[in-house]
């Protein structure tokens, strides 16, 4: 899925339909250690909390709420007392699989998520997004989606079938 900047959309932005995908029960939060996973985790469908400039106090009180993923030991020794999972793996691809093992999807609900804010992005008529994206992309590709949260536009380009590669 590609993705343009982040210029104006119109507020009213009209949505052409959106595919159905029940939300995954688990929410995450990831430490700074974990970017790559993060962007593959809501490429995937899972609702990831990220920050990469957040203290660990931070991601301790966030781990009430959601489950903390981290490769550091001395962090989820100090969260034990609420949700924590240890990332064993290396490297974004195997993270992600580790993931899908320990907490697997309902249902593939790949590219419903921003990569960058992490809301759900909605489909949007390729009218509405001519002016947001390059010509060549606007000419070649129907399908648009539209995050309202950072006015993020994405398409199924060749970054989307890379990444649904590396997810599967």
């Amino acid at each position: 899925m590609e993705v343009t900047g982040t210029e104006a959309c119109p507020t009213d932005v009209e949505v052409a339909g959106t595919e159905a995908c029940p939300t995954v029960m688990m929410k995450f939060v990831a430490d700074v250690m974990l970017g790559r996973l993060v962007r593959l985790m809501r490429f995937s469908g899972y609702d990831v909390e990220y920050d990469r400039n957040a203290a660990d106090e931070m991601l301790l009180r966030r781990s009430r709420y959601r489950m903390l993923l981290t490769k550091d030991r001395s962090l989820a020794e100090r969260a034990q007392k609420y949700k924590v999972y240890l990332v064993k793996t290396s490297g974004g691809e195997h993270q992600l699989a580790e993931i899908k093992k320990e907490f697997p999807l309902r249902l593939e609900c790949s590219a419903t998520r921003c990569l960058v804010c992490n809301r759900k992005i909605r489909a949007i008529r390729k009218s509405r997004v001519e002016h947001l994206v390059p010509p060549f992309v606007f000419r070649k590709y129907d399908t648009f989606y539209f995050c309202r949260q950072c006015r993020r536009v994405y398409w199924q380009g060749t970054h989307f079938e890379r990444m649904s590669r590396v997810i599967k």
